[in-house]
């Protein structure tokens, strides 16, 4: 790994950070012909969001009425306040810019999708554990699923400066060991402070030296994350959206929404050159166990946060929507996949909310998007359709989502080791995206961790 010199590498930054590539260290691939700029942002919707809140059988579709039955409590959505995205659906009424996105065909809607049928998990964190790890059934795998597409992923070039950042205060499961992967929330925090300010560049400097000595995995993530501070120090925080997007604000305060802001950060960061490939957002509060509301308002409703979101992706992909370099967008090269641990009960409850379920409605957006399309299996809302009565019950693994998305946009065939344990038998393209498809390798599903130790 390249020493940095902090001094040289600010000097080398110039007016593109990308112009700053050699200057230090970066993190290292095996290289390839065909090398990929795409980049893939994962979006988890944390709390288990209600999907048949977000994308619900309209007047004339077979389980209208089971539908209007199962949420007589309090949260039933008249159809005609939905957002008709055809085949018998609607949005949520606060969705407008979602289902704006899904007539210009830059949405696509995922029904029925989570867990496998043998591995359902009521619990918040049992199930955003197996799905961030991408081990179903296994809580204690060592890594996360984007660490394991970075590390075999053999298409990038020789060393990418910023690989992996993750939107938010901690590293999440899904980046979990990978050295290279970032935290951030707001530029103004990510610095080395030693509290008085002297000696500040001089210390850094220091530590940069002793992480240089070193090869164990800290001091890798050592170099990495002081090489990322001057990156990050780079950006220019306070350029406007592109194209006029226009991010959400509060309707209590009129302040930026944290999620709208969050993803214009990481918009800046794409755009202005940092070698980002994957990016994790997370956007909390879903767990609506009363009150969930049919209306919005100020109140912080299930129907503000689904606001919220939308207008955040709108904003976030027109943001995008700016040359990039080498030809094409930003937008053309960034693909956005949304995803809720679990979905909530099929029926709601006593205190006008929706308790733990299993399938829910998932998202895929952006760049290769073959969007206006709705694919996998509505499996039905009749009381004998239904999972043990209760919950929508899935047709789609979220692991044949994913797995579609890596190979056709990430050109990464090694699903047995980014999925450890996904039979080949159970994967399921839905045509989600397009791409060159590269063929799937699924020898050794069994195989957890890359020594191969078990």
């Amino acid at each position: 790994m390249t020493k940095l010199n902090r001094r040289n590498f600010l000097k080398g930054l110039g007016a593109s950070t990308a112009a700053a590539a050699a200057a230090g260290p970066q993190l290292a691939f095996a290289g390839g012909a065909n090398s990929s700029d795409n980049i893939l942002v994962f979006v988890f919707l944390r709390g288990g969001m209600d999907g048949l809140s977000f994308y619900t059988p309209m007047d004339g579709h077979p389980d209208r009425g089971n539908y209007e039955t199962l949420r007589a409590n309090g949260t039933m959505i008249p159809s005609n306040q939905l957002r008709s995205v055809g085949a018998g659906f609607g949005l949520n009424p606060a969705a407008t810019a979602m289902q704006e996105m899904y007539q210009d065909g830059e949405l696509c809607i995922v029904r029925a999708c989570g867990l496998p049928s043998y591995e359902v998990n009521r619990s918040h964190f049992e199930a955003e554990r197996y799905a961030e790890l991408g081990t179903p059934g296994n809580r204690f795998t060592p890594t996360g699923w984007l660490t394991r597409h970075l590390q075999t992923a053999t298409n990038y070039p020789s060393s990418i400066l910023l690989p992996a950042v993750a939107i938010k205060s901690n590293i999440p499961f899904s980046m979990l060991r990978e050295p290279s992967a970032v935290n951030l929330r707001n530029t103004s925090d990510f610095d080395f402070d030693t509290g008085s300010g002297n000696y500040e560049e001089e210390q850094e400097q220091a530590l940069a030296d002793i992480y240089a000595l070193g090869s164990a995995e800290l001091d890798a993530a050592g170099e990495q994350a002081i090489a990322a501070m001057d990156i990050v120090e780079s950006v220019d925080t306070s350029a406007p959206p592109a194209n006029g997007a226009q991010y959400p604000n509060r309707l209590d305060n009129g302040n930026e929404t944290t999620f709208g802001r969050e993803m214009k950060l990481l918009a800046q960061l794409i755009k202005q050159d940092t070698g980002i490939r994957v990016a994790q957002v997370d956007r909390g509060g879903w767990d609506t166990h009363n009150e969930q509301g049919t209306t919005l308002n100020a109140h912080n409703t299930y129907f503000d946060k689904v606001r919220d979101v939308s207008e955040t992706f709108n904003a976030f992909l027109t943001d995008l929507d700016v040359p990039a370099p080498g030809g094409g967008t930003w937008k053309d090269r960034t693909t956005v996949l949304v995803y809720s641990e679990f979905g909530r009960r099929a029926f709601d409850n006593n205190d006008a909310g929706t308790d733990h379920g299993w399938a829910n409605t998932s998202f895929v957006m952006g760049g290769g998007v073959n969007g206006g399309r709705q694919v996998g299996q509505w499996p039905g809302l009749a009381d004998d359709d239904l999972f043990q009565s209760a919950d929508l019950r899935g047709t789609v693994d979220y692991r044949s989502v994913w797995s579609e998305i890596l190979l056709k946009r990430m050109h990464n065939n090694q699903i047995h080791q980014i999925f450890p344990g996904f039979p080949e038998n159970e994967y399921q393209p839905l045509n989600v995206v397009s791409g060159s498809l590269v063929e799937p390798d699924f020898n050794n599903p069994d195989i957890i961790f890359r020594d191969g130790a078990e």
